[in-house]
């Protein structure tokens, strides 16, 4: 630009117009692929023999008859590295006992004790008459 002389007034001179520019940035972005990773993975096998001694018991288990009559429950115990558990079973046994009690001894005893009571008895008297015309057929009694 120009500088104006001084001796010129800046009014008396038409007007000048400028335009004026403005810049503006666009940004974008894009996906660039520039290289790849690629991840394998994989496990190997191998055998190993592992020696070690393990604990076993076992058990056995006899069953030995007895049928004895008790009195009380048996308890479990144990003899020589034997453990003895009883099984009992309970059976209902029905005694019939004769028991005497007491006795009645019943004797006769006889005797005379004096009786009187009052009795109406009654009597049939028959009279019968004979008529000598006709024989009676039938005999006569008298009670």
């Amino acid at each position: 630009m120009k500088k104006q002389p001084p001796d010129e007034n800046p009014q008396d001179k038409p007007e000048i117009v400028l335009k004026l520019a403005e810049e503006q940035v666009a940004l974008t972005k894009q996906l660039v692929v520039d290289g790849r990773v690629t991840v394998t993975r994989s496990t190997t096998e191998h055998d190993e023999v592992i020696s070690t001694l393990l604990q076993r018991e076992k058990v056995e288990v006899e069953r030995v008859p007895k049928a004895q009559r008790i009195e009380a429950m048996p308890e479990i115990r144990e003899e020589n590295g034997v453990l003895i558990v009883p099984v009992v079973e309970e059976e209902i046994e029905i005694v019939r006992k004769l028991i005497l009690r007491e006795e009645l001894h019943i004797r006769k005893v006889e005797q005379q004790v004096p009786f009187q009571e009052v009795v109406t008895l009654r009597k049939q008297q028959v009279n019968v008459e004979r008529q000598e015309d006709k024989p009676s057929s039938q005999p006569i009694r008298e009670e």
